[in-house]
C-alpha cells in the first residue's frame, strides 16, 4: 500500500478503497458514494480522474471548522457536513501511517522530541499539537534547535485553518514550558508568548495641531447641526456615534498622506494645507492599486473615507468642489452606492427559489416551536442546553418582528420595552403588538410610529413576543448577558448586534437558508418590489428608505420573459401590418 503522495486523483482513491483488503465493506459503503458525488458538484463538474487527491487542498477549499454557509450542490447543513466528513475519511484512510512515518524519518529530532513528550503521561493529547508543528518543520527542513521567531510567525500566518493556527500556538508554548523533558536541543525562540497572525491594518497616526482642533470643532458642529444656505439655518444634527465614525476617514487620509510623503510626521499643518485635490487623487490611486503597506480597502470603505475628508474640508469653510471632481472621476466609485453584485445575485437567486422563500416566511413559527420545546427543559438542562434555549428564544422573537417589519439589526436591538412610553407595546389578542421606532435609533431618521404588526400565516408577532417576554427574557436578564451589557429597559435586554447576528446566522443555516440579518431586508424587499403592480412607496415606508433606492436595488428584470413578450408583440405587429397590406 503506497502513500497518498503516489496517488494523483480521486479515481485512484476509489480504486484503492475498492480493491485493497484493509478497507471493510461497511467503510466502502460509507465513503464511496460521497467521493463519487464530487464529480457532480458544480465546484468540480469533472470526472474523478481530474480531481486531485490532496487532503490539504481539500481542506483549503471546503474548510475544517464550523460550517458558516451551505455551498451550491447541498440542500442542508447536515448533508454538507456528512459529505465533507466522509470524503476526508476516504482521503485520510488511504494514507499508510507506517510508511508516512518512515518517510518522515522515525529517528529524526522531531520524532525524538515527540517521543520524549509522550513519555510524560500528564501531557496526554497536548502532544498532538507538536506533531502538527513537526510536519511543517520537516517540509521546511527546520530542526527544533533551528526554529526562529520569524519562521514561527511565517508558519502562523500560513495556517489556513483555525485548528492548525491554534495547534502551532499550543506547540510553541508547550515546548517552551516542558523543553527540559526532552533530550533534543530546542531553540530559545520558543519563548512561551502567544504567537498571533500578522495584522495588516492601517495604523492611524495622531493628528497634529491645528488640524486636531479643526477636526474636533467640526465634529461638535455636526452633532449640533451644520449651518447651510444664505440664511445659515442649522441642519438637523447627526448622532455622536456617526460623528465619531467619520473620524476614521479623516485619520485614514492623514495617514495615507504621510505614507505618500506629502507631509512629514513632525510637521504642523491645518486643513487649508491638506485640502490639495492632487494629493487626494494620489491617495486614491495608490489605495486602489494596493501600493500601501496595509491591507487594501474595499472600494466602498475608501469612498466613505475620502467623502468624509471632503465633508471636513467643506465644514472648515473651504471649497469642496475640486475634491468632488477628483472623487467623481474614478470609475471605481461610479456605482459604489448601488447594491453590490454579490448581494444582487443573492437576491435574484432568492427571488427564483420558492423553497427558500417558504423557509424564510415560515421561520417565526419554526423557531417558536423549537424554542418552546427547548425552554421546557431549561431548569434541568445543562449549561449548553440553557444557552441554546435562550438563543432560540431570541431568534424566535427577532424573526417575529423581522418578517413583519424588516428593521436594521441596530434598530431592533435598541427597541425599548416596559412602560407606557416604550417602543414595543403588547396589548390583548385583538389589538395585538404595536411598535414604534424613534428617530434616534434609526438610520436617516426614517422612523415608524405606532405600527400594528398583524398576524401572518408564518407566525403571529403578538403571540411570539408575548411568549418571549414571559418565558425567555427573564432568564436572559438573570444569567445570560454580562452585567456591563445588561439593559432591562430594552426588549432584547442589551444583546449586542454581533451576538444576535451570530445567533441568526446559525439558526438560518440549520433551516437550510443561511443568511445575515441584513439579508432579511433584501429578501422581503425583493419579493415585494417584484410583485405585479408593486407600490414602491409602501415598500420604501416598510424599509424606512426611499422609493428611488427600492427601484434601483430590488426591481429585477426577467430578461427571458421580456424577450418572449417582445417576440409576441413583434409577431402581432407583423400580422396586423401584413394583413392590411394584403401580403
Amino acid at each position: 500500500m503506497s502513500s497518498i503522495d503516489s496517488m494523483k486523483t480521486m479515481a485512484d482513491v476509489v480504486q484503492r478503497i475498492e480493491k485493497e483488503t484493509p478497507f471493510s465493506e461497511a467503510f466502502q459503503r460509507k465513503v464511496l458514494g460521497s467521493v463519487r458525488r464530487m464529480r457532480r458538484l458544480p465546484q468540480y463538474n469533472v470526472p474523478l480522474e481530474q480531481i486531485p487527491a490532496d487532503l490539504n487542498l481539500f481542506d483549503r477549499v471546503w474548510g475544517r471548522g464550523a460550517i458558516r454557509s451551505i455551498p451550491m450542490g447541498f440542500k442542508s447543513k447536515s448533508s454538507y457536513a456528512t459529505w465533507r466528513s466522509q470524503v476526508r475519511s476516504a482521503l485520510f484512510a488511504v494514507v499508510d501511517s507506517t510508511i508516512v512515518k518512515s518517510k518522515q524519518g522515525s529517528d529524526d529530532e522531531w520524532s525524538q522530541l515527540i517521543s520524549d513528550f509522550e513519555a510524560n503521561t500528564t501531557l496526554g493529547k497536548k502532544v498532538i499539537s507538536i506533531s502538527v508543528l513537526a510536519e511543517v518543520a520537516r517540509k521546511d527542513g527546520v530542526a527544533p534547535a533551528d526554529v526562529s521567531e520569524d519562521w514561527l510567525q511565517c508558519v502562523v500566518d500560513a495556517a489556513d485553518t483555525t485548528g492548525r493556527y491554534r495547534s502551532v500556538q499550543a506547540a510553541a508554548q508547550l515546548i517552551h514550558k516542558h523543553g527540559d523533558l526532552s533530550s533534543v536541543a530546542v531553540s530559545s525562540d520558543f519563548d512561551g508568548t502567544s504567537i498571533r497572525k500578522s495584522q495588516r491594518k492601517c495604523v492611524r497616526a495622531q493628528l497634529p495641531e491645528p488640524l486636531a482642533t479643526e477636526v474636533r470643532e467640526w465634529e461638535q458642529e455636526r452633532v449640533r447641526g451644520e449651518r447651510v444656505g444664505h440664511r445659515r439655518k442649522r441642519m438637523r444634527g447627526c448622532s455622536q456615534a456617526r460623528a465619531k465614525q467619520a473620524l476614521s476617514g479623516i485619520t485614514y487620509v492623514y495617514r495615507a498622506l504621510l505614507e505618500c510623503g506629502h507631509i512629514k510626521p513632525e510637521e504642523r499643518c491645518s486643513i487649508s494645507l491638506l485640502k490639495n485635490a492632487d494629493w487626494l487623487e494620489d491617495v486614491i490611486e495608490r489605495e486602489l492599486e494596493g501600493e500601501f503597506p496595509w491591507e487594501q480597502l474595499k472600494r466602498t470603505t475608501l469612498f466613505e473615507y475620502v467623502n468624509n475628508w471632503k465633508l471636513l474640508v467643506k465644514g472648515c469653510g473651504h471649497d469642496p468642489l475640486p475634491l468632488t471632481d477628483v472623487i467623481r472621476d474614478f470609475a471605481d466609485f461610479q456605482n459604489v452606492k448601488s447594491m453590490s453584485d454579490d448581494r444582487r445575485q443573492w437576491c435574484e437567486i432568492f427571488l427564483n427559489d420558492p423553497t427558500k422563500q417558504a423557509i424564510l416566511l415560515g421561520l417565526p413559527n419554526r423557531l417558536f416551536k423549537d424554542a418552546k420545546k427547548a425552554m421546557l427543559g431549561y431548569e434541568d438542562g445543562s449549561s449548553h442546553h440553557r444557552n441554546a434555549a435562550i438563543a432560540l428564544g431570541i431568534a424566535a422573537g427577532a424573526a417575529a418582528i423581522w418578517t413583519s417589519l424588516p428593521l436594521r439589526i441596530s434598530t431592533l436591538t435598541r427597541l425599548s420595552y416596559g412602560g407606557p412610553e416604550a417602543d414595543v407595546q403588547l396589548h390583548d389578542a385583538r389589538k395585538g403588538l404595536i411598535l414604534t421606532t424613534p428617530p434616534d435609533i434609526v438610520k436617516n431618521g426614517y422612523s415608524h410610529s405606532r405600527i400594528h404588526l398583524s398576524p401572518k400565516r408564518g407566525g403571529s408577532p403578538h403571540e411570539i413576543i408575548s411568549w418571549y417576554v414571559q418565558n425567555v427574557r427573564p432568564h436572559l436578564l438573570e444569567g445570560h448577558i454580562q452585567s456591563r451589557l445588561r439593559q432591562p429597559n430594552l426588549l432584547f435586554a442589551g444583546v449586542s448586534s454581533s451576538r444576535l447576528g451570530s445567533i441568526w446566522r446559525e439558526v438560518t443555516l440549520d433551516a437550510g437558508i443561511p443568511m445575515t440579518p441584513h439579508q432579511i431586508r433584501h429578501a422581503l424587499a425583493t419579493l415585494l418590489a417584484n410583485e405585479q403592480n408593486a407600490d414602491y412607496a409602501n415598500i420604501a415606508a416598510l424599509l424606512g428608505d426611499t422609493e428611488m433606492t427600492v427601484r434601483k436595488n430590488y426591481v429585477f428584470v426577467d430578461r427571458a420573459k421580456k424577450h418572449v413578450d417582445g417576440q409576441n408583440a413583434l409577431a402581432r405587429i407583423q400580422g396586423n401590418i401584413l394583413m392590411r397590406g394584403g401580403v
